[in-house]
């Protein structure tokens, strides 16, 4: 009447046989995924935040919590043994009386015939195993974060480089402005106009200092250390390349590569165990004790041993114990439907992963082009002002449009870099080049 724990558990829902989209190689990855992006200081950075990272550490220990569990969970399976001894003395009328005293050790074993010990110590052997693939999950989580952080203080580094030459263009064509003024050639509201411009212009630096103050600060924490105000980014910093797309595999392959659908998944199977459990204890239990002792008192000095056997069937409870099993049931349909539901959410971050870094694509192109335009429409624009063919606003409305392209594609160019990161967090990529795969059971 023993209750077997499943091991080929599966989602109540399955997935499709492949992505929407798909990579032109499909050889699974040998490295972390972050040394992909070819950059060094962010592998650096990386490395240190999983040597240092406070909640890795947290994570680690909580599997230490987990895994001394399951190992007193195995020790309750086999025998006990105590060491013990006594001694007796007595006095009369101020006389010492012959006393008695024995030292032995004694012995208690349950002898789990239908797997009650068993199935709980297999309960917190799972429970052992999920807290070590939800530590996985913190070092993908914090890869992930720290990749994010990095490239967002580059492309804020970034952007005041290109704050900072956009005010110097500004300041020139102002002076352009003014001379064109003095010379009797312009008026004083297209003079105002381009001190507005510049003005706008360098409005948005201390947001952008900010921005990336943030980010810096960001970084440090990650990296396990107190925020102090330095630039872990450098000026030659700059977005990774993004290629094609890496190696994804199948829908399927998250139930392996994912760490927190591992977790979800050795959770679900300690629930199967813990019904195996329950169901043992409406069963008989035998346990044996006994003991062996040298014993020394007036007239014996013999040893002296011991064997019990102790049966119990439990006959009355009013249902606590069938209620037990059926509590333990329900606890194992609700992580079921956990791991299904987390199953289907992992596939669609996969599928969003791939639609935006495909679309995102599109839109830094395009962004691209409507700079190249809006760069000739200001040499033009000022050509024609210049030759006094046309008022300033023309110029005005065209440097305006381009200065906001300019910005936006940082941004966007950014944000590429962010969905291929998320693309790799989806998928479940490997945080080290040794980091172990599971085997289906």
């Amino acid at each position: 009447m023993a209750h077997d724990v499943n091991p080929d558990v599966a989602p109540l829902r399955a997935g499709s046989a492949a992505y929407s989209m798909t990579a032109t190689q499909n050889v699974a990855l040998s490295d972390a995924w972050y040394n992909g992006f070819g950059d060094k200081k962010l592998s650096v950075l990386i490395d240190q935040a999983l040597e240092n990272n406070l909640d890795v550490r947290q994570a680690l220990s909580r599997l230490d919590q987990a895994d001394a569990i399951a190992r007193q969970s195995h020790a309750q399976r086999l025998p006990a043994v105590n060491l013990g001894g006594s001694s007796n003395k007595s006095w009369e009328d101020n006389e010492a009386q012959p006393g008695f005293s024995q030292i032995g050790a004694t012995l208690s074993w349950e002898a789990d015939i239908f797997n009650r010990l068993g199935s709980a110590a297999a309960a917190d052997r799972f429970e052992a195993e999920a807290f070590a693939a939800e530590a996985d999950a913190v070092r993908l989580s914090l890869t992930a974060e720290v990749a994010e952080a990095y490239y967002s203080a580059v492309a804020q580094k970034l952007q005041l480089e290109l704050l900072q030459a956009q005010t110097g263009t500004d300041g020139k064509f102002l002076e352009l402005v003014e001379q064109r003024q003095t010379e009797g050639l312009g008026t004083r509201v297209e003079v105002l106009q381009q001190q507005g411009q510049l003005a706008d212009t360098a409005s948005l630096i201390p947001p952008a200092e900010a921005a990336l103050r943030i980010f810096e600060n960001r970084l440090d924490v990650l990296l396990g250390s107190a925020p102090d105000a330095l630039d872990r980014t450098a000026a030659e910093d700059n977005f990774a390349a993004i290629g094609d797309l890496p190696p994804i595999g199948v829908p399927s392959d998250l139930l392996l590569n994912r760490p927190d659908l591992r977790a979800l998944r050795h959770s679900l199977m300690a629930a199967d165990a813990d019904i195996g459990t329950a169901i043992a204890d409406r069963l008989p239990r035998l346990t044996l004790t006994g003991s062996y002792a040298l014993a020394d008192g007036p007239g014996m000095a013999m040893p002296v041993a011991s064997m019990l056997g102790n049966l119990v069937q439990p006959l009355l409870d009013w249902g606590r114990r069938k209620a037990e099993v059926e509590r333990n049931q329900a606890l194992y349909e609700e992580r079921l439907a956990a791991f299904s539901q987390a199953y289907l959410v992992a596939i669609e971050d996969v599928e969003n992963a791939l639609y935006s870094e495909n679309r995102q694509r599109e839109f830094v192109r395009r962004l691209e082009d409507r700079r190249r335009i809006l760069n000739e429409t200001l040499t033009s624009a000022q050509a024609v002002f210049k030759q006094g063919l046309s008022d300033y606003l023309p110029v005005l409305d065209a440097l305006r449009d381009l200065r906001i392209v300019e910005r936006s594609l940082l941004q966007e160019q950014r944000n590429l870099v962010l969905f291929r990161i998320a693309l790799f967090r989806a998928i479940g990529a490997p945080v080290s080049p040794d980091q172990p795969v599971e085997e289906k059971s």
